[in-house]
């Protein structure tokens, strides 16, 4: 599977072409962005449906080796606790996601229908807990 054109122009206008990461603007017509998949495809792709939706994306500046995806990819650890690296158990609409919106800390959660909506950062971190993901 991949992610289909339409669902990478729905991801990017959920995330008003924002990096999820560090929250500066990202120029998607340079092609210089990614798609960060919150729970991994894998070696060779997931045959799972849900990989390629929108709760388990995320715009970010770079590759997977370079800008912030690239720091997610090396910081693994501090990537999971803001929600942007998950196990492959976990529903990614279930977990909130420690954006920077417009370079503002922000804590949501994503849907499958390009939705975002904005949780406290008191319920992200018992989310957070409840899945074993707090630090």
């Amino acid at each position: 599977m991949a992610v289909t054109a339409k669902t990478r122009r729905e991801v990017i206008a959920r995330d008003e072409s924002f990096c999820g990461w560090c929250g500066l603007y990202v120029d998607t017509a340079s092609g210089q962005y990614s798609l960060q998949h919150r729970r991994a495809r894998g070696m060779g792709g997931s045959k799972r449906m849900s990989t390629d939706l929108h709760a388990n994306l995320v715009l970010l500046h770079g590759t997977g080796t370079t800008g912030c995806h690239g720091y997610i990819e090396a910081h693994r650890d501090e990537a999971r606790e803001r929600g942007f690296n998950l196990t492959q158990q976990l529903d990614p609409a279930a977990i909130p996601i420690g954006l920077k919106v417009h370079g503002v800390p922000a804590w949501a959660l994503f849907d499958n229908l390009a939705g975002r909506r904005f949780i406290t950062e008191t319920a992200a971190f018992e989310l957070l807990e409840q899945y074993g993901l707090a630090a």
